[in-house]
């Protein structure tokens, strides 16, 4: 019995700690820099309104992994903090692809798993992002893709060429689970522009979490994106 209590106190202190950062984000509107000051490996924030997604996004281009086991004040802990991939430059990528754990009862990114259901996806289209020294920029969701950690879809942060970029945006709109209306009038203005007219309009973040339940190496991503 001792581990699981244990257990359920390590737990308790962790979502307190979160409650307290988001307490801290929200009453200063999403001011990410006073996190900073105290780590300065966080490098943005997440939030899916009406969700209990939000949380301090942090980058550790040395260690890429280090925030899978790690709180956000660097000490270990078994539910990690959300994380940037090392691929990826917050200022400058195509796609920003963040990390996240999948806790049982779809705690933190596991909540995610949520948008696999259609009337949730239809109910939150969108979720915002804040970088470090940023205002807050809202991001609509386009693709949900139940897909595995060996999809090329991890390699797409950014892109040399208009081809491979169109080509890779159009699989994620064509492979997600559902169509949101975001998604149509990007393929529809696909279609209308072509390639060239096309590349790099558009910025795309996508928060990865694991489908546990489905096998370890599968894995969710909700893909949001806005104009540059």
């Amino acid at each position: 019995a001792v581990p699981f209590f244990k257990e359920k106190r390590a737990e308790r202190k962790y979502e307190n700690e979160f409650k307290n950062i988001q307490e801290s984000v929200t009453e200063k509107k999403s001011d990410v820099n006073g996190l900073v000051k105290k780590n300065k490996d966080c490098i943005g924030y997440v939030q899916i309104p009406g969700t209990t997604i939000s949380y301090p996004v942090m980058q550790t281009k040395d260690k890429p992994d280090f925030y899978l086991n790690h709180d956000f004040d660097r000490n270990y802990g078994f539910y990690g903090t959300p994380y940037l991939s090392a691929y990826c430059d917050v200022k400058k990528s195509d796609n920003l692809i963040i990390y996240g754990h999948n806790i049982n009862g779809r705690r933190y990114f596991g909540y995610l798993q949520n948008f696999r259901e259609e009337t949730f996806f239809k109910e939150h289209p969108k979720f915002s992002f804040t970088a470090v020294g940023e205002k807050e920029k809202e991001y609509c969701v386009v693709s949900v893709l139940e897909t595995d950690k060996y999809a090329d879809y991890y390699s797409f942060t950014d892109y040399g060429n208009e081809e491979d970029y169109c080509r890779m945006v159009e699989k994620i709109l064509s492979h997600s689970k559902f169509q949101s209306e975001a998604a149509k009038k990007m393929k529809k203005e696909i279609e209308e522009s072509g390639a060239e007219a096309f590349f790099r309009k558009y910025q795309f973040v996508t928060l990865s979490t694991c489908r546990t339940m489905d096998g370890k190496d599968k894995r969710l991503m909700v893909i949001g994106c806005r104009k540059r």
